[in-house]
């Protein structure tokens, strides 16, 4: 079922407001829970669906999945839009106030890392530079967006394969929610 009708089924309605709750206790509960709107608490559902309009937009506009957009909100914010983090990270992507400014540049906008919309295209745009900077490799280009493209770049001119230490529990993270949307 599709995430924007699975917010919108009527049986959603009904859903009782239950704490934040991580992809891996959602696929648990899966199972039992039926239609798939029954896996997110209301509070929740309400901010995803307030967000997927911007996901749409910024999926088509850099050629990305919807659902890998929404893993990365999930993991990085659970869809809070005023969320901050320790290291300075701002927003639904936690955009560095930086990295926010050259992205607002690129896209001809001032930066506004706490706005939705903002932060869903600036937040896209670098995932999919990333991605594009990794020969189209999608868990490199997650670990870069996680540590940085220079993170990767030591990686593999030590010659290591894969995705980086620092960054693999962060990509397992973004798959495990991915197949929640």
């Amino acid at each position: 079922m599709l995430l924007g009708t699975a917010l919108t089924a009527p049986a959603c309605a009904s859903s009782r407001v239950e704490p934040a709750r991580s992809p891996a206790d959602v696929t648990a509960d899966a199972g039992a829970a039926g239609d798939a709107c029954e896996r997110w608490p209301t509070a929740q559902r309400d901010q995803i669906a307030a967000v997927q309009p911007h996901v749409t937009s910024a999926a088509r506009s850099n050629k990305l999945d919807p659902k890998l957009i929404n893993a990365v909100i999930w993991v990085e914010s659970k869809f809070n839009a005023k969320a901050r983090g320790p290291g300075g990270t701002q927003g639904l992507m936690q955009l560095m106030p930086a990295t926010a400014r050259e992205l607002a540049s690129s896209l001809g906008e001032r930066s506004r890392p706490l706005d939705p919309g903002f932060n869903v295209r600036a937040g896209s745009l670098y995932l999919a530079r990333m991605i594009r900077k990794f020969d189209g490799n999608t868990e490199l280009g997650l670990a870069a967006y996680h540590g940085g493209p220079g993170h990767v770049l030591k990686w593999r001119k030590a010659g290591k394969r894969g995705v980086p230490e620092g960054s693999k529990k962060y990509v397992e993270k973004i798959n495990a929610a991915k197949k929640m949307f």
